[in-house]
């Protein structure tokens, strides 16, 4: 918790930043409330300890200047017995808790108060994340595929890292799923995941969103509001969309990246945030900057590491498990389980599923909301919902094949490229040994 303190007096400053240092907190103990504004204005606090009565600018001033400029900033009181009265008052326009002072002082009262704010600032940002932190969680990330496989690795080689990311992907292949694998694999796995896509709001409104706002900086800025950036702050955010991002908007993001500061909108004070930035896009960034739509400095900045995901065209040994996955999380409740009958596979295996994971999805929630709730799918459920053009896939020609011949196709490669090495073989496909060898004997396969 960053603390700023402000009491006129010195031992009760002493005592409480001595016992609230041992807490973990950052403390800053200043001994006038105008000097506590200043202190606010110079640098991003939490909390606010402020004496109800003081010379000068007292604590219901300091209250006042807080709820109008950083009403994120939580205020506690401190106050002697005579003041009770005022304090329930200061409550009423904003304090989040008043403390009464006792002979002598004891910080213990303070601490434990600190502990009950930071659970309640806790579950601020866990409705704030509920909001903007929308991940796909019933895609499931596994599968058998070489391609998926090996992004997999990448990952899990990036995850620990604090650089930021770029992925790269076409529309619904599940980019925003490798953003939120990355952050579940980070340090920063216990912080907020939030999201936000960076092409579906102005630019006005993206600029306040992600760096909040100060009362009155724009038309229809009745309050100062936190920031997607402040929001996210010890884990991470993720951009989609990022080569919609406006040019101005480019500038303050490669600010941030560079230094990890920013500035709300219409405030002169410079934060800092401790945040991991993944951005996606499903377009050519290089192309973006030769056209003059993307600054090459931030590109550089933000292709530290840069992964992609595969289109699912290219994920064809996945279907198996993404679709019986599909199936069990969008089954209506109360109705029997459902299987993909073969000549549905062959149907769903022939499509070229330009739309991705994402069309693989609505396909088969479609299926389930519009066919009977029992038997196989058949393909003429299938037909009802794919596109009426339907294109095949440009790699090879699977329409005639069946599961067992995708499979079957599937072991060959992995074998070839583990030079017939069956223990590879194994591990690359995640099945043990034995049944490896199993599946060898039922396809005939002698390598």
């Amino acid at each position: 918790m960053r603390t700023l303190i402000i009491d006129d007096e010195e031992y009760v400053r002493m005592v409480l930043e001595q016992a609230l240092r041992e807490e973990g907190c950052q403390i800053t103990a200043v001994k006038q409330g105008q000097a506590g504004i200043d202190a606010l204005q110079a640098a991003p606090f939490d909390c606010v300890i402020t004496d109800l009565r003081m010379p000068g600018m007292d604590g219901r001033a300091v209250l006042k200047w807080i709820a109008e400029h950083q009403p994120d900033v939580d205020v506690l009181m401190l106050t002697g017995h005579g003041d009770v009265k005022d304090a329930v008052d200061a409550i009423k326009h904003g304090a989040w808790d008043f403390l009464v002072k006792e002979t002598p002082f004891d910080a213990g009262v303070v601490k434990a108060a600190l502990n009950k704010l930071k659970t309640v600032r806790a579950l601020r940002k866990e409705n704030l994340a509920a909001r903007h932190g929308g991940f796909a969680r019933d895609v499931i990330v596994e599968g058998p595929s070489k391609a998926w496989h090996l992004l997999k690795i990448q990952v899990v080689q990036v995850a620990p890292s604090n650089a930021p990311v770029l992925v790269q992907g076409e529309t619904g292949s599940g980019k925003e799923v490798v953003a939120r694998l990355l952050h579940d694999l980070s340090r920063r796995a216990n912080g907020p995941f939030l999201a936000i896509n960076c092409g579906a709001v102005s630019r006005e409104l993206l600029e306040s969103e992600l760096f909040g706002h100060e009362k009155g900086s724009f038309t229809g800025a009745t309050g100062t509001k936190i920031g997607l950036i402040a929001a996210a702050e010890g884990g991470t955010l993720f951009l989609d969309e990022l080569g919609e991002m406006p040019g101005p908007m480019q500038v303050s993001l490669l600010r941030f990246l560079d230094r990890n500061e920013y500035r709300p909108v219409g405030s002169t004070r410079t934060l800092q945030a401790d945040v991991r930035i993944v951005g996606a896009t499903n377009q050519d960034i290089q192309e973006l900057v030769h056209q003059g739509r993307f600054r090459d400095d931030l590109l550089y900045r933000i292709n530290t590491v840069t992964l992609r995901v595969p289109p699912l065209r290219e994920r064809i040994e996945d279907f198996p498990i993404l679709i019986d996955h599909l199936l069990q999380t969008l089954r209506i409740p109360g109705a029997s389980k459902r299987i993909m009958g073969q000549d549905a596979w062959q149907r769903l295996t022939a499509y070229a599923w330009p739309g991705n994971v994402r069309e693989l999805r609505n396909v088969i929630e479609r299926i389930m909301l519009m066919s009977p709730e029992h038997g196989p799918i058949t393909p003429n459920e299938v037909d009802q919902v794919l596109p009426k053009t339907r294109g095949s896939f440009p790699t090879d020609d699977r329409s005639g094949m069946t599961l067992d011949d995708i499979e079957r196709r599937h072991i060959l490669r992995v074998l070839e490229a583990s030079d017939g090495n069956k223990t590879v073989a194994a591990k690359t496909l995640d099945i043990d040994y034995k049944t490896l060898l199993t599946k060898l004997k039922k396809f005939a396969i002698d390598k």
